[in-house]
């Protein structure tokens, strides 16, 4: 087992001394019940990796010394991915958010079609697993978590110059086009667009239709929305 890994957005130095308190705390006291003179491993996407070692442990927070510095903010070469989702049941929602988090996505970003059934979304919720991933994952940066928007609003701000924006169409039945899509915008800037489960609505079609939005399929089967969102994120990842 690897060493346990901690976000922390405080600044970290090597040879300076820093209090983890709060869920931080408890995560490192009560549940990996670390102790005095053990290490673990400190980072965020701002200055990178450190080994640190537990000094003292107090009754509300923990002093620690940082140390080395294992990785630099430089050797983190996520993709510039984006995925649009509508939110989904609670623990769907959650698997796609860490699956998401592991494949590296660096922006997360919900919104409210006509089709979407669940209304809204718990950003503090999502925040944790997606910490709690990039922690288990190795990255160093958590995804952005954009507030929730609806379809409309979306569309009509998105920056077509700068990403390309991608999206599953369940109105096409086969795949042959998507893999030279995919090996296209392979390393490029994108955005994943993943309909709800009642798929988009004619209306939603038609104001794609007139973007430089991209339709693509992953096959004629009926993917739930956390299938469909892990597999295009796979995909484009790889540069099939």
């Amino acid at each position: 087992m690897g060493k346990i890994r901690v976000y922390s957005n405080k600044n970290l130095h090597t040879d300076s001394f820093l209090l983890i308190d709060g869920d931080d705390f408890h995560y490192l006291k009560n549940v990996m019940r670390l102790k005095n003179n053990e290490n673990f491993i400190l980072f965020n996407e701002r200055d990178g990796e450190f080994d640190c070692t537990v000094m003292a442990i107090n009754k509300h927070d923990l002093k620690i010394q940082i140390g080395q510095m294992l990785r630099g903010v430089d050797t983190e070469n996520l993709n510039e991915a984006e995925l649009i989702f509508t939110p989904i049941r609670h623990s769907r929602q959650d698997f796609l958010i860490e699956k998401a988090t592991e494949l590296g996505i660096k922006t997360l970003s919900p919104i409210i079609t006509t089709n979407t059934s669940v209304k809204d979304i718990n950003i503090d919720r999502a925040y944790t697993i997606a910490k709690e991933a990039t922690e288990q994952s190795r990255r160093l940066s958590i995804p952005k978590i954009n507030n929730l928007e609806t379809f409309a609003e979306k569309i009509a701000k998105f920056d077509f110059s700068s990403r390309t924006l991608i999206y599953l169409d369940e109105r096409q039945n086969n795949n042959e086009n998507t893999t030279e899509i995919l090996k296209k915008y392979h390393g490029k800037p994108v955005s994943f667009l993943i309909g709800p489960e009642g798929g988009f609505t004619p209306t939603e079609f038609e104001i794609l239709s007139k973007t430089n939005a991209v339709g693509i399929t992953l096959g004629n089967l009926i993917l739930r929305a956390e299938t469909a969102g892990i597999s295009i994120i796979a995909l484009y990842n790889i540069g099939i």
